[in-house]
């Protein structure tokens, strides 16, 4: 019966030592389960907080941008119109430039017409080219000359003519209210 009794207990022993080393290996399976998954827990929570300071700055940046839009409307449309100002300034530079040259092409025309006048001894010119303010009495064919800002008609040569020299028919001088030079008398 000792046999049977020491086989018992020996099963009994090695039965509790199996269950004690089981335990021992599931416990420390268990322990590391369970650190692995409060390790995961706080990198979630740590990633949750991320995510809501992130959320925060993008409501802060909402609302600024919220903000910032009616300066930014009113910015593109000052833009607007500034843009259409320097185009009706563009098209008023752009008529002038064309009205300079035509002037340009009238004077041209005009000392032309009188340079040919006066090399062929006096005859008369071509009537088309130079305009019946010049050519019907001593007062319409004397040429003066007048300047961008001054109210004195001058005879050619005279020194307040450096700056600009605007030919003119005496009589017209005298019509548009000029007055004679008081150096060189017109």
């Amino acid at each position: 019966m000792d046999g049977k009794k020491f086989d018992k207990n020996t099963l009994k022993t090695l039965v509790i030592a199996a269950s004690l080393l089981l335990n021992c290996i599931l416990g420390g399976a268990s322990y590391t389960y369970y650190h692995h998954l409060a390790e995961q827990m706080n990198e979630t929570a740590s990633l949750q907080s991320q995510v809501s300071h992130l959320e925060d700055s993008v409501s802060d940046l909402q609302a600024q941008a919220d903000e910032s839009q009616p300066a930014i409307d009113d910015l593109k449309a000052q833009v607007a119109s500034l843009t259409e100002e320097k185009n009706g300034l563009q098209t008023q530079v752009d008529t002038l430039t064309s009205q300079k040259a035509d002037l340009q092409n009238q004077v041209d025309t005009l000392k032309a017409g009188a340079s040919s006048g006066s090399s062929s001894g006096g005859s008369s010119s071509d009537s088309s080219s130079v305009p019946a303010a010049y050519s019907s009495s001593d007062d319409q064919s004397e040429t003066v000359y007048v300047t961008d800002t001054g109210s004195k008609y001058h005879s050619a040569g005279c020194r307040y003519l450096k700056k600009s020299q605007i030919p003119m028919s005496l009589s017209e001088a005298k019509r548009q209210g000029y007055t004679a030079c008081s150096v060189c008398g017109g």
